[in-house]
């Protein structure tokens, strides 16, 4: 499903891009995708929390599959509008807004406490390499066969996908305490995080190198391709592949940099590699440096998301990890709407390369907060 995820990346936004030639609307159509995210988030969080989540996760996968059936179906039939393709960026939106927590709150579950950081490594190197492939590969099917064949290609691997998870091996039990009411079990995210400032301030902070991937970069990536590499989508594949590629070597480096400097130490280098990554990426003079520059970027990148999941599986208790995951989620989705907005209108209005100034600053941001953490003693032991 990852793979898929990111096939439907890059098929709407070369279709947006086709149909309007506007990076602002791009810029809009990631926020639909966004928006539901925002509104359904904290109950999602209950519902991951009460509900046996092999089974929610293979109920996503169909449901997405559906839809983009359902869109594709417009396409061939040559009554697609941008009313429909809001449309479906909405529903897919509201499946994705909660598949994602429900993935890493039944990967905790899974796994005991000491197998963490493997097990998470494993994930998040899922994430990011089949999320990026998925758009590496769509950038080349688009190229050559067309936006219809890669969306065929996505809802087949929702397909695959909903079929392998359902063949998990996973017995579920029922926990105690499922009667609660909705008002009180929600509210049990935010007392948590009350009572943990620190993991707040961390999970604020750093969540912008992911907000930084999913908002500006997914507007800005396949602009720089067209108009600054002229590239067009085979260029954006190979952009976004090898960050995909990067993201998969992090399982061995988010190891050994974290045990040699230290989690805290390793986590400020992977961000500001990472800014300068972005920073240099459109001054090249050729796409395939653009593409290094990206293959470092997911390395780092990935590395120190690999890092930050691992403390909050050592910090979050895996009863409300659902309800956690799905209150920073809201503030995610808000960041990554702003992001991509702002992204799209300074591309449009300025420059590719000040859009990647502004991409940089959120890496920025991220390293600042594991500064902050690490000056505030009593947060410290959280990262060190």
């Amino acid at each position: 499903s990852l793979i898929g995820f990111g096939l439907n990346l890059i098929s709407i936004s070369w279709l947006v891009l086709e149909e309007t030639g506007s990076e602002l609307a791009l810029g809009k159509i990631m926020a639909a995708a966004t928006i539901p995210g925002v509104l359904l988030a904290l109950f999602a969080g209950v519902i991951i929390d009460r509900m046996n989540r092999k089974w929610l996760m293979v109920i996503l996968n169909i449901v997405r599959m559906v839809i983009i059936i359902v869109f594709l179906s417009t396409l061939l039939l040559n009554s697609f509008t941008m009313m429909s393709l809001f449309i479906m960026v909405f529903l897919m939106g509201t499946g994705n807004s909660l598949f994602w927590p429900t993935a890493q709150a039944f990967m905790q579950q899974l796994v005991e406490p000491d197998e963490y950081f493997n097990a998470n490594a494993l994930l998040s190197a899922s994430y990011q390499t089949g999320s990026i492939l998925g758009a590496g590969l769509g950038g080349l099917v688009v190229h050559y066969f067309g936006v219809n064949t890669a969306l065929a290609i996505n809802a087949l691997t929702y397909l695959v996908s909903g079929i392998l998870i359902s063949l998990a091996p996973f017995s579920y039990q029922k926990r105690s305490g499922n009667t609660e009411k909705l008002l009180s079990a929600l509210m049990k995210g935010f007392k948590f995080f009350q009572q943990n400032l620190g993991v707040l301030l961390l999970g604020l902070t750093t969540i912008l190198a992911d907000v930084a991937i999913w908002g500006a970069l997914s507007i800005i990536t396949i602009t720089m391709s067209r108009d600054v590499y002229l590239a067009g989508s085979w260029g954006y594949g190979i952009m976004e592949g090898l960050y995909g590629i990067g993201a998969l070597l992090s399982t061995i480096l988010a190891g050994i940099g974290s045990t040699i400097l230290g989690r805290h130490r390793f986590l400020l280098v992977c961000y500001f590699i990472s800014a300068i990554m972005v920073w240099l990426s459109p001054g090249f003079f050729h796409i395939v440096l653009a593409a290094i520059a990206y293959l470092f970027m997911g390395l780092h990148n990935n590395s120190a998301r690999i890092c930050i999941r691992t403390t909050f599986m050592e910090q979050v208790p895996n009863q409300i990890m659902g309800r956690v995951q799905t209150i920073l989620g809201v503030y995610t989705r808000i960041a990554v709407i702003t992001s991509a907005i702002i992204a799209g209108w300074i591309v449009e209005n300025y420059s590719v390369q000040v859009g990647m100034n502004f991409t940089s600053i959120h890496f920025l941001l991220a390293a600042a907060g594991i500064i902050l953490v690490l000056l505030i003693p009593k947060y410290r032991s959280i990262i060190v």
